[in-house]
């Protein structure tokens, strides 16, 4: 498919390198079709050369002097024009705007279609199919400068992939990604492959390509030094790997000890941070409200993209305008100053060289810098002999390296990095670490925004973790805050980013009745202009009063007309103002059954766990208050705020229409009044909106969990205690309350000590007027029209205030109800698998919960075979329930597989999953629904006489005749309530009625009484014939039949086997075997010794009555 025989190649003078400089000397590789080939070696050694070669830019557009032939397809590359090689190859380059031609994604990704001249049909249609393929739909019809790295990444791979080419080149595409991203990079270039792709890349990051890659290349100063095979190169240890310039090659590789972990630091805090916050529109970016960083740290600052890294990093360098307080070794440094305290190396280093020289980059700003000292550093980079190189000639990674030379040179006492390792090979990436190091030293600490665990292991001393602008965690990077760091990158982002937000995300469910909306917005300025016009009939009544009291006659006609039109003039505006209440009530009411619709279907959606992790009471309020929020702004505040904007503008322009020199002074001081309404509305009152919002819901979720949990606090006479996390929330409401409100009270005194101090303009100007005016009795006449209006305009602007406070509370609902509506949904497959069997296999899992800091279970391995019982024991917390629960899909696994019937959980459709799994959970629940309808929940379709049987053979008779109704009775609410082993075991006949292949018990017998525990054990008897069982128990009595016994500890398995084997190993399993033996022992010893004492005082009192006789 691409062979080279021979090749040697250099650019021409004024390219990127010297035209004596010869980039490849006599390579041979031949790259069979299907393959997947990674070109890897140290920085320079000529592997985008190969990749310029294949698809034809080398020597095309890259002039140079090529020997030797390279053929793609049996094309000869220097001999074929461009335009024909990209039928066959398609491209993906390090930096995926580079080769980026529209301004939106559905026109990139259409552009190689379009070069090819195919049909729009069949355009769209293959457009389709790639979205579909590739899981781009979400991406479609973007703005391509919204897009993140990782994004534009993916369209690149989308664009190249939609042409169809036989050959895919991809230039370092991992070097600027993070974690997720490179996740779902690796899910695009697997599918290539399994599409039959031939796939040449370059790549230092080789730890995500195990598994993909058919062959490495290993390139040296131009030449294929080596061909190692996935296993040889796996092979290879850390010294002869970082000898070769490379880094790790699998993931188990990145999964190493920090080597700072150990360090003794300084717990004074070098930068202190209070009330950081900054808001981009009505956005908010970052809110940390206090963090403290050790003297002398390195902390790697870790998130997923958009979680405010970089903008806290350009917080702290003073290149954003922010609000709150930022100490560095206890002063506080205001904004103006930052710059000259910290030192910001960007991801994008280009973006900070400014000189025409690298000697001249170091340099500048830096007088006191001398030469040799600028050339120490220069080799210590591996930048020696450019000196006089111009700054945009060299490398991205060498361009990296400059930024990081000139941050060392200038010897801030805060240093600040932005990704300083991406396109970095082995050999710098252990430069890197050194040049940070060793600039730390002459700091007070270092911060580095990056995705980069090998960074991160081998430099940094803390982790500090930011999600949604809020800071999650600072650790120490021992082993506690290694397992942390893992549990962060492994998570995908769980919430998605909203292409609009705040309003114009609202009315995004407003359809089909937004145009509805709009038109009342019309009829709400049309009624306000109606509702001005009564002023201007007052205003010309009270000139024929004031003629009359100037001398002249009145004219009672007049005042009449002028009243009718008044009158007329507020019918009109009062039933236009209806109409448009009606419209606008019509179409809120209509939105907010949308948004609680959406609500509801997607948490359908959502898988179990996140219930877990989400209270009902929390999503309750969530969904119901900020939809009736939102449905009060678009039903009374929008058309009041559209109404007095309107209002302000028609007032505005009557004012300076009268007499510009009376109007002029009252607009001012309506400006002035309209600026400290503004005030109240910024970025500081948002935050404190959403804290305030916030505080409510905790002080609700405490609340519910207080109520429900009152009868064990009466019980056990804990009022005190229990009230503490209660109390707690309240307060932190009634601070958060009174916070807000103290927020706003300087501009809310401020606004209405001017706008009620109308007066103050007007008597300054009516004396002045009055002393230029040719008429007094035409100046009285206008006068009077300000002293009628502008107590109307006050009133306007107190409305204006009002409704727009209404919408930023609408814009905070609709953020909390999209932090619901953008959670991720289980990822479904588009063409599903059926298991062809019901075992259930582990394989290398690793599971970590999205609250947890640690995995809950670690590289766990077994096979449930078909038919067969699988025990799970061990003390709690070590993992059974986790393992029980990831059965049937509550949580998506981080690592490794689990299979049912050879068939991956992600490939099966979940409602084949459903139907294949029963869970019998240690607490069922059941619904306030009557029996039958409850044990139906297993099946929806099944007969009356099919329940009843699987209520008998669940052992329910007993309840069922007991119960005046049978099955038809009520439970809970105003119906009966069972026991905790009744529960149960109707829980199991809604088991055994749906019938499922694979059973997962958790605890069935937790709570069940003696008597209960025999029924449910016979219950369970019948439950389980012939099926997959995993049970998940305590007893040790109850799983000694099993098949297989799996010891769980620490997330781990210990070991497993036959209750026999385990016993007779001396292992875990026969140290709690014996311990379960002594309780049953002691049991039995209390019981007999309490039965002896009532028989020896039963017989004392016999005696006892005797004597008395």
């Amino acid at each position: 498919m691409v062979t080279f025989e021979n090749v040697s190649f250099s650019y021409q003078t004024g390219m990127e390198t010297p035209a004596s400089s010869v980039v490849l000397k006599d390579v041979n590789l031949h790259i069979k079709k299907g393959e997947c080939i990674v070109l890897c070696g140290k920085s320079g050694c000529g592997k985008t050369t190969m990749l310029r070669l294949v698809n034809g830019l080398a020597p095309h557009f890259y002039a140079g002097n090529l020997q030797g032939a390279v053929r793609v397809h049996g094309m000869d590359i220097p001999s074929s024009d461009l335009p024909k090689i990209s039928r066959f190859v398609g491209s993906v380059f390090q930096n995926p705007r580079t080769q980026f031609f529209h301004m939106d994604t559905t026109g990139e990704m259409a552009f190689n279609l379009e070069n090819q001249n195919m049909p729009r049909e069949k355009m769209k249609k293959r457009l389709e199919e790639v979205a579909y393929h590739l899981h781009l739909e979400e991406l479609l019809e973007r703005d391509i400068f919204e897009l993140s790295g990782g994004e534009k990444q993916q369209i690149a791979c989308g664009s190249v992939y939609a042409s169809l080419p036989e050959v895919v080149v991809l230039d370092e595409p991992s070097s600027n990604l993070d974690m997720e991203s490179i996740q779902k990079l690796q899910k695009l270039i697997r599918t290539m492959k399994e599409d039959g792709k031939t796939i040449l890349m370059s790549e230092h990051r080789l730890w995500y390509l195990s598994g993909m890659t058919d062959r490495y290349i290993l390139m040296d100063n131009g030449r294929i030094i080596r061909e190692y095979e996935p296993i040889e190169i796996n092979a290879l240890t850390q010294q002869e790997r970082t000898a070769l310039g490379l880094r790790a090659v699998n993931p188990q590789q990145l999964h190493i000890m920090p080597e700072t972990a150990n360090r003794n630091l300084n717990q004074e805090p070098a930068i202190e941070i209070h009330g950081l916050t900054f808001n981009r529109g009505q956005r908010q970016v970052l809110d940390i409200r206090h963090l403290a960083i050790p003297k002398g740290a390195i902390v790697a600052v870790i998130g997923e993209n958009g979680a405010g890294k970089s903008t806290l990093s350009l917080c702290l360098a003073g290149l954003l305008r922010h609000n709150g307080t930022i100490m560095i070794e206890r002063k506080t440094v205001p904004n103006k100053k930052l710059p000259e305290t910290a030192f910001l190396v960007m991801q994008e280093a280009g973006h900070q060289l400014f000189s025409d020289s690298v000697m001249g980059e170091l340099t500048l700003n830096n007088p006191s810098l001398t030469e040799e000292q600028a050339q120490a550093v220069l080799r210590e980079l591996g930048l020696a002999g450019l000196e006089n190189r111009h700054p945009g000639s060299l490398s991205g990674g060498q361009q990296q390296r400059l930024a990081l030379a000139t941050a060392i040179c200038n010897r801030r006492p805060v240093m600040l990095y932005d990704e300083p390792t991406s396109g970095q090979d082995g050999d710098n990436l252990l430069r890197t670490v050194e040049i940070i190091r060793k600039a730390n030293e002459n700091a007070v600490c270092s911060l580095i925004v990056s995705h980069d665990p090998e960074l991160i292991a081998r430099c940094a001393t803390h982790i500090l973790h930011i999600h949604a602008g809020e800071v999650k965690k600072l650790l120490p990077l021992d082993e506690r805050g290694n397992i942390y760091m893992w549990k962060v990158f492994r998570e995908d982002a769980q919430i998605r980013k909203p292409q609009k937000t705040g309003i114009p995300r609202l009315l995004e469910f407003t359809a089909p009745f937004g145009s509805m909306l709009f038109l009342s917005q019309l009829l709400a300025g049309a009624s306000a202009l109606l509702l001005l016009a009564p002023f201007l009939c007052v205003y010309f009544a009270a000139r024929e009063l004031l003629d009359f009291l100037l001398g002249g006659s009145i004219d009672a006609s007049a005042l009449a007309y002028w009243g009718l039109w008044a009158l007329g003039f507020e019918l009109a505006g009062l039933i236009v103002n209806f109409i448009a209440l009606l419209l606008s009530h019509k179409a809120a009411f209509h939105t907010e059954q949308n948004l609680k619709m959406a609500v509801l279907e997607h948490l359908s959606r959502l898988p179990l766990g996140y219930f877990e992790e989400n209270s009902s009471g929390k999503l309750r309020k969530i969904i119901d208050e900020n939809s009736k929020q939102t449905e009060s702004y678009l039903a009374h505040q929008l058309p009041d705020l559209v109404g007095a904007q309107v209002s302000m503008v028609a007032a505005a322009l009557l004012m300076l229409a009268v007499d510009w020199r009376i109007g002029l002074p009252v607009l001012v001081l309506m400006m002035i009044g309209f600026a400290f309404q503004m005030s109240m509305m910024g970025e500081e009152t948002m935050n404190f909106m959403k804290r305030y919002q916030d505080a409510q819901e905790d002080m609700s979720h405490e609340a519910v969990e207080y109520v429900r949990g009152i009868s064990v606090i009466k019980i056990f006479g804990q009022s005190v205690h229990s009230l503490r996390r209660f109390k707690e929330a309240i307060h932190a409401y009634r601070d958060d309350a009174l916070a807000y409100t103290m927020a706003c009270k300087p501009g809310y005194v401020a606004f209405n000590t001017v706008v009620n101090s109308s007066f103050l303009a007007l008597i300054p100007a009516a004396l002045i007027g009055m002393a230029a005016a040719a008429d007094l009795e035409t100046f009285a006449q206008n006068f009077l029209f300000y002293l009628i209006f502008a107590p109307a305009c006050a009133a306007m602007l107190n409305k204006l205030m009002y409704m727009t406070n209404y919408k930023m509370q609408a814009v905070e609902s609709m953020r909390r109800i999209d932090e619901i509506l953008l959670t991720r949904e289980q990822a479904e497959p588009r063409e599903f698998k059926l298991p062809q069997g019901n075992d259930v296999r582990f394989d290398h899992v690793t599971f970590t919960y999205p609250t947890g800091e640690g995995p809950a279970i670690s590289d766990v391995s077994f096979l449930a075979k078909g038919g067969t019982v699988t025990a799970l024991v061990g003390h709690s917390g070590s993992g059974k329930s986790t393992i029980g629960s990831l059965i049937p899909r509550f949580y998506d696994i981080q690592e490794g597989c689990i299979s049912i019937g050879g068939v991956a959980l992600s490939s099966m459709n979940r409602k084949a999953l459903m139907e294949r799994v029963a869970f019998v959970f240690q607490n069922p629940k059941l619904l306030k629904a009557s029996i039958e309808e409850n044990v139906r929940g297993g099946k929806k379709n099944a007969a009356a006489e099919d329940i009843l049987n699987a209520l008998h053979l669940a052992g329910c008779d007993d309840i069922l005749e007991k119960l005046p109704d049978g099955i038809h009775t009520m439970i809970g609410g105003k119906g009966v309530y069972l026991s905790g082993g009744e529960i149960q075991r109707l829980a199991i006949a809604r088991a055994i009625l749906k019938d499922a292949p694979i059973i997962v018990l958790d605890e069935a017998t937790a709570f069940a009484d003696p008597e209960n525990e025999a029924q449910i054990q016979q219950a369970l008897k019948e439950l389980t014939k012939n099926k997959t069982v995993i049970m998940i128990a305590h007893r040790l009595s109850t799983i000694t039949d099993a098949d297989q016994i799996i010891v769980m500890k620490g997330g781990q398995i210990a070991e497993y086997g036959r209750h026999e084997e385990l016993a007779a190993r001396q292992g875990e399993y026969a140290r709690m075997w014996t311990e379960y033996q002594k309780s049953i022992r002691w049991q039995m010893d209390n019981v007999g010794n309490t039965a002896g004492v009532h028989h020896d005082a039963l017989k004392s009192g016999q005696e006892q009555e005797a004597a008395s006789c």
